[in-house]
């Protein structure tokens, strides 16, 4: 039986490496975020996930890639939970790889693990639309696969990821409180094909049509400071009366380092809540602006999913949702915003009503707090095995 699966495996790489070329290159795509299938079904159960197993799990964790701040905070939120999970042997052996950005590094990589012997593969996807190759290997040797952080739409699996659009809607509802109907904004987005992404760009397009703003251009800040201070030099050269500046994480900081440079002064700006850029903000005073935390920790999140569910754990009736890319599949737990950072620590009571778990810190209180955090540090409220046990699952 091991020669076969082995004969499986190997085939199974050669023609996932074939699939996808030789450059290493993502595939296409879809222009639509909310792109639909034929799949109506909540997730079939796995092979081998029937047996309930308390220890001695496998399990590996595939991340797309680890260059930011935020990214390192997430495998390292990640790494802690495992630790606790090796300490008390209900996990016997955990690895986390990163894939660079790359989906045949990601396929490969995920191929290679899977011929290890694994009880769940947790993923977070380079591209949402690449790896149906190993979703299908990994369901038919009974491994549980669970789509972590970035989602992606493979019937059989379970997504656990940040809530996208309500992260993106909350920073845009914001905006609307700062800059008037028909304002000419710009938009600095993320990394272009990101299945995260595509969702926040859908929410922040949606926020343009709801207020009427006037989109005088857009960009990938790709989330990176540099860059995107690259891009907002350039809408600044070209735009002298620009309102306001939507933006994904990651590329406050570049944006008020161009306004500086060109000696303009800043407009509202999408913030973010890592520390340096809530250090900057308290250098300029009164400024309004908002931070919002994306969590980093959804990761650990995750993992608990993944270990409850090889424990035997039953989902409640009303746990899953729809997969974020995908209304008709219903797959998906989502983890709202659990921190904000405004300036005086108050949103408006209709924008606190949709997001029931939120807490709002004022940005000097925010500042006090995490004074002895690093730079990089992103303040966050991590789900714990109870936490994840009590939002999604039946007690025995």
């Amino acid at each position: 039986m091991k020669k076969i699966w082995s004969a499986l495996l190997c085939l199974a790489m050669l023609l996932s490496l074939a699939a996808c070329g030789t450059g290493g290159k993502p595939a296409e795509e879809p222009n639509n975020p909310q792109q639909q299938t034929n799949q109506t079904e909540a997730p079939s159960e796995p092979e081998g996930t029937d047996a309930p197993k308390t220890s001695g799990l496998k399990i590996a964790y595939s991340v797309g890639y680890v260059g930011n701040a935020w990214r390192s905070q997430h495998v390292a939120s990640l790494e802690e939970a495992a630790e606790a999970y090796k300490a008390d042997g209900t996990i016997a052996e955990f690895q986390v790889v990163s894939a660079d950005n790359d989906s045949t590094t990601q396929i490969s990589q995920c191929n290679a693990m899977l011929a290890e012997g694994l009880d769940a593969l947790l993923i977070c996807a380079v591209s949402p639309t690449t790896l149906t190759s190993v979703v299908e290997t990994a369901k038919e040797m009974g491994t549980l696969v669970i789509i972590a952080n970035d989602p992606a739409v493979y019937e059989g699996t379970y997504c656990v990821v940040n809530n996208a659009y309500k992260y993106s809607m909350l920073y845009n509802r914001w905006f609307a409180t700062q800059v008037g109907e028909g304002a000419d904004v710009v938009y600095i987005s993320g990394n272009p094909g990101n299945g995260t992404d595509m969702i926040r760009d859908q929410a922040v397009y949606d926020a343009i049509k709801e207020n009427n703003w006037n989109l005088l251009a857009e960009a990938p800040g790709k989330r990176n400071q540099a860059e995107a201070q690259t891009v907002m030099t350039t809408f600044l050269s070209a735009y002298p009366n620009i309102e306001g500046v939507l933006c994904q994480n990651v590329t406050t900081e570049g944006i008020i380092n161009a306004y500086k440079t060109v000696g303009k002064d800043l407009p509202p700006v999408c913030g973010d809540n890592v520390l340096s850029t809530v250090r900057m903000w308290g250098e300029l005073g009164d400024y309004e602006t908002i931070g919002v935390t994306n969590s980093p920790a959804v990761s650990a999140a995750a993992l608990h999913f993944a270990v409850l569910m090889l424990q035997g754990y039953e989902l409640k009736d009303d746990a899953l949702t729809a997969n974020p890319l995908d209304d008709s599949l219903i797959n998906a737990v989502q983890v709202d915003p659990p921190v904000a950072i405004t300036l005086d620590g108050t949103l408006p009571d209709d924008i606190m009503a949709d997001y029931p778990l939120l807490t709002v810190l004022a940005r000097d209180e925010a500042l006090e707090m995490y004074k002895d955090e690093a730079d990089t540090y992103t303040p966050d409220n991590a789900m714990s095995r109870e936490d994840v046990l009590n939002s999604w699952f039946k007690a025995k």
